[in-house]
């Protein structure tokens, strides 16, 4: 397991009571309503026994005063107390470890979970959280999120949580998204995509998606590993239901902040296994709200695999005509690149769609100053192949595809312009092969 780092010395663990009862837990009188508080003790867990070997494994701690908690109650699949994105605050008791009695906490009998489980200092920093079941910090406390709370007629009812220090480096670590435990605001934003297969017809998509914060895949992940819904309609027509996340507001506008990947899946019912590819790209503010319509409509971000610029069908001479024949369709897609922006790239091979090895593809990126970059593609074929047609596409570049008719050899170019490339690029060369 990835460490995470710590000062040892101030290592602690504190279990918080949202206390747990028995036959002696305090009555309401004359109530059907039960009551729920909480308390908090520190236990340290260096005296622990089977812990020492991993407490190089938890986060630092905090020596702040906790002021209040935050807890989402639920009750199967509905939330009663507090939301994901609006947990309910409880207040501790001036100068004391428990906190104050609340109306929202006095609950009908029957049987809750304990969804989210965090404390505050009176500045609205973290200090502790309880971790959730499947994180990987869970193993590090006896009862991991969610809790099962039974709640009888009438009483006050008690419930141990033990929780960690908080480290707002390792937020994912404990099970939780960052909207839920960082009091700040955030955007809803939607996703829907399309498949374009290389004759121009589109078709509903199903992809995988990864969103960070931060401009590439090496900041903080927020979101991974997300697909939509996907299925046939009462008419038979394949469906796939936008896929939704929470953001942050970043306060600069323009600022580049998101980066997200989507790689597209195979949906044999729908379409045959493309090759694999995959889109990036990073949103700032203004792009968010760019999809913002009236009466607090949200148009969705629109991902196109494969499809022409601004997704509408191709127009004019067919780019990739379908094979026919013995020929066969050879497809290379990646991200490209050396160990600068620009420059020549290593040889990468090309392999038919049944996986024939065919031939080599090298890049050259070339910087012009107050000019469109090129990228060049220099295709060889091995002794045996000739080329008839190609396309030359980069997935991220709002730019027209490069469309190479007529080839027939084994050696060609194609050049790409565009402003401000940079590798690592990912490209797209598709290419109609035919045995000599």
């Amino acid at each position: 397991m990835k460490n995470l780092r710590l000062f040892i010395a101030s290592l602690v663990v504190f279990t918080l009571i949202f206390t747990s009862c028995s036959k002696d837990e305090p009555q309401i009188e004359g109530s059907e309503k039960a009551s729920l508080s909480f308390g908090a003790i520190v236990n340290d867990l260096l005296n622990r026994s089977g812990t020492k070997q991993a407490v190089m494994d938890l986060p630092a701690c905090s020596d702040d005063t906790p002021a209040y908690v935050h807890v989402v109650l639920m009750q199967g699949d509905t939330e009663i107390v507090g939301t994901e994105t609006e947990p309910y605050r409880v207040d501790l008791v001036a100068g004391q470890i428990f906190t104050e009695e609340d109306p929202a906490l006095q609950l009908d009998p029957g049987s809750y979970s304990l969804n989210h489980f965090s404390v505050y200092n009176d500045a609205g920093d973290l200090l502790w959280i309880a971790p959730r079941l499947g994180s990987e910090l869970a193993e590090f406390v006896d009862g991991a999120l969610p809790l099962t709370i039974n709640l009888g007629a009438g009483v006050k009812k008690y419930v141990e949580v033990p929780v960690l220090c908080f480290d707002d480096r390792e937020v994912n670590q404990y099970g939780y998204l960052f909207f839920e435990l960082d009091e700040v605001r955030a955007y809803e934003l939607c996703f829907f995509a399309n498949y374009c297969d290389d004759d121009g017809r589109h078709y509903t998509a199903n992809y995988n998606l990864d969103i960070w914060l931060g401009t590439d895949n090496t900041g903080e992940i927020l979101y991974s590993d997300l697909v939509p819904e996907t299925g046939i309609d009462e008419n038979g027509d394949f469906f796939a239901r936008p896929v939704c996340v929470a953001l942050p507001i970043n306060d600069v506008p323009d600022e580049d902040y998101i980066y997200y990947e989507a790689t597209l899946l195979n949906w044999n019912e729908n379409y045959d296994s493309p090759t694999p590819i995959v889109l990036s790209g990073t949103l700032s503010r203004n792009d968010i709200e760019a999809n913002f319509g009236p009466d607090m409509t949200v148009e969705y971000e629109h991902l196109r695999f494969n499809c022409v610029p601004g997704g509408g069908e191709p127009t004019g001479p067919v780019c990739l005509p379908a094979i026919t024949g013995d020929c066969e369709r050879a497809v290379f897609i990646q991200m490209v690149g050396n160990d600068g922006p620009s420059g020549l790239t290593e040889f990468y091979p090309i392999f038919t769609q049944d996986g024939d090895e065919v031939g080599t593809i090298r890049y050259n990126l070339v910087k012009r100053p107050a000019m469109k970059d090129l990228l060049t593609a220099t295709v060889d074929l091995n002794d045996g192949w000739t080329a008839t047609h190609a396309r030359f596409t980069l997935p991220n570049v709002d730019e027209d595809d490069v469309c190479v008719n007529n080839i027939n050899d084994d050696n060609f170019d194609m050049v790409y312009e565009a402003a401000n490339l940079t590798y690592p690029v990912q490209a797209r060369v598709a290419i109609n092969v035919c045995p000599e």
